[in-house]
């Protein structure tokens, strides 16, 4: 029997160029520019993705995703996908800034009973994170500080530490790109150190 090689691997990179992004790939709300809005309501998430002791990661791929305003995503895994919103495009990408900024438009996910976990997903985000010098994909969840269905998500309470939990959560503020009218919700994402953010297997 021939004994097989594994293939080498190396760090995801070097870079991304600017190119690969369009304008409106970070906007959730509309699945075209001349599309209706989706229902909901609609908030801007921003912050900073970091490396230890706050220094900022720049040129990486940040991927959001999410179910919809009624918790229903547009995916055959979805036994409710039929339902879900047609003008919610469920998933956007940003490169971070030269200051690690991102930020994204969307609406406020629903939540919705997990047939797998056979719980109730409080409304979260799913994101990812890619960039030069990294193995493989971050993702993490984003959970909304202050929403009671947080205590009784399966996930969020795999994060059993406090401090860790707390890193998890969006914080209603405001930033100069968030539009007028449009809730702004804040988290700073943070690769390694103390303070790092919990990622999961993905």
């Amino acid at each position: 029997m021939a004994h097989l090689i594994p293939t080498a691997s190396g760090t995801v990179g070097p870079f991304f160029p600017p190119h690969f992004f369009r304008p409106g790939d970070n906007d959730l709300t509309r699945v075209s520019p001349d599309a209706p809005a989706a229902a909901g309501e609609p908030i801007h998430i921003f912050g900073h993705l970091y490396e230890a002791r706050r220094v900022p990661r720049w040129n990486s791929i940040l991927e959001l995703w999410q179910a919809d305003a009624h918790g229903r995503f547009a995916h055959p895994n979805d036994p409710r996908a039929a339902e879900a919103d047609p003008h919610f495009m469920g998933w956007g990408r940003r490169a971070s800034e030269d200051d690690g900024f991102f930020d994204f438009i969307t609406v406020k996910p629903g939540g919705f009973d997990d047939p797998i976990a056979k719980a109730r997903r409080a409304p979260h985000i799913n994101l990812s994170i890619t960039g030069s010098g990294l193995m493989r994909r971050l993702v993490t969840t984003l959970y909304f500080a202050g929403e009671s269905a947080n205590d009784g998500d399966p996930v969020f309470r795999a994060v059993e530490d406090a401090a860790a939990q707390a890193r998890l959560l969006l914080r209603p503020a405001t930033h100069a790109r968030t539009p007028q009218g449009v809730q702004g919700w804040q988290i700073d994402i943070v690769l390694q150190g103390t303070d790092e953010t919990p990622f999961f297997l993905d």
